[in-house]
C-alpha cells in the first residue's frame, strides 16, 4: 500500500513523503477502506510540526507515522467479528472518523467509526464533514456554557476565522439556533466572498482600519460574552477588547495565524481563555456522538458552501498541497487524491 509518512518532526513540505508499505493486517472488529479522499486540515500540520498548538508531541514509531484522521473510499474488506447490522459490507461507500494514519491509499478503520454514504453525498464531501462538524459542535457547546445563565437571550458571539471551513459551518449553526453572530475575516476580499455564498450575519475585515468600531455598532449595545477564535496571534489580544469584563470567555481551536498568542490581557480584565481539544468527542454518550453524525449528513445535503474544495492534490505532489493548505486566502478544503497517480 502507499502512504505519506514523516520520520521526524518538521516542516511538513520537507518532511512527509510517499512510501510503500504493507497492508495493515485486519483485526476482527475492523473495516478496511480503499481510500478516495483524505482531507488535509491544519491540526494535521500542526502534528507533522510537532507544534504546541497540537498538544502533546505524536509518537514517530521505527517505520514512520502516517499522519490524518479522517476520509471516505469503499469497503474492500469487513473484520469476522463485525456486527451485520452495521450494513457494513465489500464495495460499500463509507466515510470514517476518527481513524488515526488515514493518509495511505487504504486504512483499517474499527467498525464503529466507519458511516455509509448516500449517493447523494460526494466523496469529496464525505471525506471532511465529519471532523469539521463535530469540531464546530463542539465549540458551540463550550461557548453555550460560557454564556452567564441570565444572559442567554439575545446572545452575541464573536467569531474569528469566520471564512475558514469550521467557522463556516460554526457560523450558519449559531445562526440557526438564534444567535447573533459577528464575523471576522482577514480581508475585504474574503469578507465579500463569504457575504456571497453565506449572507446574513455582519461580516468584518480585519485589515480594514475601525473594525473594531464597527463590532461595536452591530453588537447594537449587547454584551458580548464570547468570542469563538481559530486565529490567535494578534487578533486574540484585538477580540479581548471586545468582550464583556469579568465574564467574558475566549473559546479557542487553532491557530491559523501561526504566531504566538499573549494572554496577558486576560488577567486584568478578569477574562477566562478556554481551549476545545477534539480528542474529547470520543468520551461523548454514544446517543450525542450519534446525533453528531446525523447532523453531518444533513449539512453534507445542504446547498451553499460549507464543504468547498480548494483542489484536490495527488500523493506525489503532497508538498504542493500542504503548502496550499497554509497560503493566505485559501477558501475549501485540500484534499489527498488517491486516486491518482
Amino acid at each position: 500500500m502507499r502512504r505519506i509518512v514523516h520520520h521526524e518532526l518538521g516542516e511538513p513540505a520537507q518532511v512527509l513523503r510517499v512510501e510503500d508499505g504493507p497492508s495493515t493486517s485486519l483485526g476482527p472488529d475492523d473495516v478496511r477502506v480503499r481510500l478516495s479522499y483524505a482531507p488535509i486540515h491544519p491540526g494535521d500540520l500542526l502534528g507533522i510540526m510537532g507544534s504546541p498548538a497540537f498538544g502533546t508531541p505524536p509518537t514517530i514509531g521505527s517505520g514512520g507515522r502516517v499522519p490524518g484522521f479522517e476520509g471516505a473510499g469503499v469497503v474492500s474488506e469487513v473484520g469476522a467479528r463485525v456486527d451485520p447490522a452495521l450494513g457494513l459490507k465489500p464495495d460499500l461507500r463509507v466515510a470514517f472518523f476518527p481513524a488515526p494514519g488515514a493518509w495511505g491509499d487504504e486504512v483499517v478503520v474499527p467498525a464503529g467509526s466507519v458511516m455509509s454514504l448516500a449517493d447523494s453525498i460526494p466523496d469529496e464531501i464525505g471525506a471532511q464533514m465529519l471532523i469539521n462538524t463535530v469540531t464546530a459542535l463542539m465549540v458551540i457547546r463550550a461557548a453555550h456554557d460560557s454564556v452567564p445563565p441570565e444572559e442567554r437571550s439575545g446572545v452575541v458571539v464573536l467569531l474569528t476565522g469566520a471564512g475558514s471551513a469550521v467557522g463556516r459551518l460554526i457560523g450558519k449553526l449559531l445562526a440557526d439556533r438564534g444567535v447573533k453572530v459577528i464575523r471576522l475575516v482577514r480581508s475585504k476580499a474574503g469578507a465579500a466572498k463569504l457575504s456571497g455564498i453565506l449572507p446574513g450575519s455582519p461580516i468584518f475585515a480585519t485589515d480594514v482600519a475601525g473594525w473594531k468600531d464597527r463590532v461595536w455598532a452591530a453588537a447594537e449595545g449587547a454584551k458580548i460574552h464570547v468570542a469563538i477564535d481559530c486565529v490567535g496571534g494578534r487578533l486574540l489580544g484585538d477580540i479581548t477588547d471586545l468582550l464583556a469584563e469579568r465574564t467574558g470567555t475566549v473559546i479557542n481551536f487553532g491557530s491559523l495565524g501561526g504566531e504566538t498568542s499573549d494572554i496577558r490581557l486576560f488577567p486584568p480584565r478578569s477574562l477566562t481563555l478556554k481551549g476545545v481539544a477534539l480528542g474529547s468527542w470520543m468520551q461523548q454518550p454514544l446517543e450525542q456522538r450519534r446525533a453528531d453524525i446525523a447532523l453531518a449528513r444533513r449539512l453534507a445535503h445542504e446547498p451553499g458552501a460549507l464543504f468547498e474544495v480548494a483542489e484536490r492534490y495527488s500523493p506525489s505532489r503532497i508538498a504542493d498541497a500542504v503548502t496550499h493548505v497554509g497560503q493566505a486566502g485559501r477558501a475549501g478544503v485540500i484534499l489527498i487524491d488517491f486516486s491518482k497517480d
